[in-house]
């Protein structure tokens, strides 16, 4: 760790150095002629070193005295500070921890940005080190460590696959984490937004721009005659290119398809696939690049699930609305008993069977229409994606049991009661003749949210693909105590069993394989997000000065006294020896 200057630049005092240095060499020697007498001299003083000749300079100790002085002082003026017996304090780093980091590999900007790291480090101990991971949520990794070997065993843990970096997330976890003493570095390839302030956040960027191909979408849904599939592939360069896109089965082993894709620079290209029946885990693969974790999806079956439901209401319009919605979500069925949903009237008893839902419809006789503005809790699964723009809904105005799920003004529309179970009973209150709400659009959406959530909780897997940092809920048969997760790689984990669900959390591209008891499932989780794969965006830089006051009072010990000091004491020696100078006029 090397002293450092308060004020650099009085360093320019250290050009007296060579100046003085100049006077002692260009000097000439007056030579000593014996003559009889002074008295015929109109000046007899002893002529003064100078001239035009430059000679060889006789250094006495008086020079070297004032060379030291000169630089004492200059030093002095620049505020000296070494570092302080203990080290420099503990120093914070937040990784990027997304999948951008591992472009160009081996050579890659995880890599470099390591070795920055381990530079620094060598070159600025620190007291303590801890790491925070920046995903798609801060986490912290490992304990605050001070040996090298011991960093290096912890940055094993960095592996670059989350699909998003929330780097202010984890900045502002880093900081609550280290106090007002510790130092922030930042490592990622990606400039800062704004630069940071002067003397607590570091923020290097060790990436490199870089076209890529990438996945950006996939999904895949169940057909009446095979599944269907959705891909998207996006040209992340600043110029056109061409790609091979492969359709593979794994088990077994064959290709179904092989397409040229040509896109210009930015541009997305779409497929829509039919695969045929029976098809099991698919994969779909383009040429690799500098960034190999987004140029493959793996897709599972999707499992048909479905919802079976009853209509029983005395009002004929409002049971062939229903019946229709219900049969256009293609998921939902009739049933005469155990039926998962059951549409009853508002006085009407509702069975008494564990795994039914009951929608109770309200018919009031005294009843308004409203126009809105309708109040709709976006957190509730019923109000997915559903407006309520141009719609007349009637009904009466009294309260209703349950939390309110729509609302005209104060007024409640749409209920939702949960109990102790599980079990939901929605409460429903419409009048055809007073509404348009049958007949418009928010109608079917209103039926394919209800038919949606309750296949939520059938048993299965909700999702069979997902993202990497969503999650993957199973609904089991029975409640076992917890589930085993075997993740990609072979590393095995359990998680918990909540009223029958489990929720697995993806955090890295693969097949999931989940044990419980009897039961067994598997969902793929693929890297796909379009900014991340984005290499174009990526810098070079370092930003930031970790020194300010604050880290010269904690980190550093001032000690320009003691050049003040030696300074006064060679002074004091130079003023001596002049004085013991015989008085001959002889060089100095």
């Amino acid at each position: 760790m090397l002293p450092v200057f308060s004020t650099p630049l009085a360093l320019l005092g250290l050009t007296a150095l060579p100046a003085l240095a100049a006077i002692y060499y260009l000097h000439a020697r007056s030579r000593l002629h014996p003559v009889s007498s002074l008295l015929l001299w109109s000046d007899a003083r002893v002529a003064p070193d100078g001239g035009r000749q430059i000679d060889r300079p006789r250094l006495p100790l008086v020079f070297w005295l004032e060379l030291l002085v000169l630089a004492l002082l200059a030093l002095a003026a620049a505020g000296v500070h070494v570092p302080a017996p203990t080290g420099a304090g503990p120093l914070i780093v937040v990784l990027d921890d997304s999948f951008s980091m591992r472009a160009g590999a081996p050579d890659s900007p995880r890599k470099r940005a390591a070795e920055a790291l381990l530079d620094d480090l060598r070159r600025v101990p620190r007291s303590s080190v801890r790491f925070v991971l920046a995903g798609d949520r801060p986490q912290i990794l490992g304990e605050a460590v001070s040996h090298t070997s011991e960093i290096e065993q912890l940055l094993e843990g960095w592996t670059c696959q989350a699909p998003t970096a929330r780097l202010d997330s984890a900045v502002a976890l880093a900081l609550e984490l280290g106090g007002e003493s510790a130092r922030l570095l930042v490592l990622t390839d990606h400039a800062p937004d704004a630069p940071p302030k002067e003397g607590r956040v570091r923020w290097w960027a060790l990436g490199s721009v870089t076209p890529n191909w990438a996945f950006v979408n996939a999904s895949r849904t169940a057909g009446p005659r095979g599944d269907r599939l959705l891909i998207e592939v996006a040209n992340l360069a600043t110029d056109a290119r061409s790609t091979t896109l492969r359709l593979e089965e794994v088990q077994p082993a064959r290709e179904l398809r092989r397409s040229e894709l040509r896109a210009a620079a930015g541009e997305t290209q779409r497929l829509v696939l039919e695969l045929p029946e029976g098809a099991g885990t698919v994969r779909a693969v383009v040429d690799d690049n500098e960034l190999e974790i987004d140029n493959s999806v793996s897709l599972l079956p999707t499992t048909r699930r479905s919802v079976t439901y009853g209509v029983q209401l005395a009002d004929k319009e409002l049971q062939s609305a229903f019946e229709r919605a219900l049969k256009a979500t293609g998921t939902a069925t009739t049933a005469k008993e155990n039926a998962h949903l059951v549409f009853v009237d508002g006085t009407a008893a509702a069975p008494d069977v564990p795994d039914s839902w009951t929608v109770r419809v309200i018919r009031e006789t005294e009843a308004e229409a409203f126009t809105g503005p309708f109040v709709l809790d976006r957190s509730h699964p019923l109000t997915d994606g559903l407006s309520l723009t141009g719609v007349v809904w009637g009904g009466g105005k009294g309260p209703l049991p349950g939390s309110p799920v729509v609302m005209a003004g104060n007024v409640p529309l749409l209920t939702d009661t949960e109990s102790a179970s599980g079990r939901h009973e929605i409460q429903l209150r419409v009048r055809t003749d007073l509404s348009t709400l049958t007949q418009s659009p928010a109608w079917p959406a209103l039926v394919w949210n209800l038919v949606h959530w309750r296949s939520t909780f059938q048993p299965g897997l909700q999702r069979a693909n997902v993202r990497v940092g969503e999650e993957a809920a199973w609904v089991l048969t029975s409640s076992p105590g917890s589930v085993d997760v075997t993740r990609p790689g072979g590393e095995r984990s359990t998680v918990p069993v909540y009223a029958r669900r489990a929720t697995i959390r993806a955090d890295r591209p693969g097949i999931y394989s989940l044990q419980a008891g009897a039961e067994s499932v598997s969902f793929a989780a693929n890297t796909l997000n379009r900014d991340e794969s984005n290499l174009t965006q990526c810098v070079t830089g370092r930003w930031g000065d970790e020194l300010n006051e604050t880290t010269l009072r904690n980190d550093y010990r001032d000690v320009t006294a003691w050049f003040v000091l030696v300074a006064l004491a060679i002074a004091t020696l130079h003023v001596r020896l002049l004085a013991r100078k015989p008085a001959t006029g002889a060089n100095p």
